[in-house]
């Protein structure tokens, strides 16, 4: 009898929006903290679909690295994605005030 591992079938045929409970916090601490504005333009530097808007594409963007990452802890991967959203974005004044 073969075994299926579930997860790892959903986890391949996740669609793009679903995001977890921890990805959807640390999205909303990277909103706050950074001031994003909830228009559109940022999914072309974050490497996600250019249909989500910027809220939603931060949100895809964390839960893709945090499926990327085995065994994170909440705050220390928002300190890691806020580091990689810097790098990532051209120079702003994001959180500058």
């Amino acid at each position: 009898m073969k075994i299926i591992n579930y997860e790892e079938l959903f986890a391949e045929f996740k669609r793009d929006g679903a995001i977890s409970e921890d990805a959807n916090e640390i999205a909303n601490m990277l909103i706050c903290e950074l001031c994003i504005q909830s228009g559109k333009g940022l999914a072309r530097f974050l490497g996600v679909k250019s249909c989500f808007d910027n809220h939603m594409a931060l949100r895809v963007w964390v839960q893709k690295r945090l499926d990327s990452s085995l065994g994170y802890v909440v705050e220390d991967m928002r300190c890691q994605l806020q580091s990689e959203l810097y790098e990532l974005l051209p120079y702003s004044d994001y959180g500058n005030y």
